[in-house]
C-alpha cells in the first residue's frame, strides 16, 4: 500500500491571494496575444452577453472581446467592440474562440449552440 499524500484544505485567505491570470496564444498571423483566465464575474457578464449575441452572430466576436487582455490581465476589448471585431478575419477570431473556451472551460455544446442559433 502507498501512502496518499494529504491534500491542503484551502481556506478563504488562500482565495483571497488569487491573482489574475493570462496565458499566450501564438497567432501566426500576427504574433502573441494575452488570453484572461476570467473571474467568475466576467463568466457571467460573458454569458449573458452571448445570449444577446446569438442573433446578431455574435458569439465568437462576444468570447474574443472577453478574452484579449494585457499581460495584467486587463481587457484590451469591451462589449462596444463586439461589431468591430465581427470584421477580423475568421480564422483569427477563431483561434482566440477556441483557445479561450479550452481555458475558460466553456463547454463546447454551449459554444455551439450559440453559435448555432
Amino acid at each position: 500500500m502507498t501512502k496518499q499524500a494529504s491534500k491542503k484544505l484551502l481556506s478563504k485567505a488562500d482565495f483571497m491571494q488569487l491573482k489574475p491570470s493570462v496565458k499566450t496564444l501564438d497567432i501566426p498571423e500576427l504574433g502573441e496575444v494575452y488570453i484572461k483566465v476570467m473571474t467568475a464575474y466576467e463568466r457571467e457578464g460573458l454569458e449573458t452577453l452571448m445570449q444577446e449575441q446569438v442573433a446578431n452572430n455574435g458569439v465568437r466576436a462576444t468570447i474574443f472581446v472577453y478574452s484579449v487582455c494585457d499581460a495584467a490581465g486587463v481587457l484590451e476589448f469591451n462589449a462596444d467592440d463586439i461589431e468591430i471585431v465581427k470584421t477580423f478575419p475568421a480564422s483569427i477570431v477563431s483561434k482566440v474562440y477556441e483557445f479561450s473556451g479550452d481555458l475558460n472551460a466553456l463547454k463546447p455544446e454551449a459554444k455551439e449552440d450559440a453559435a448555432k442559433n
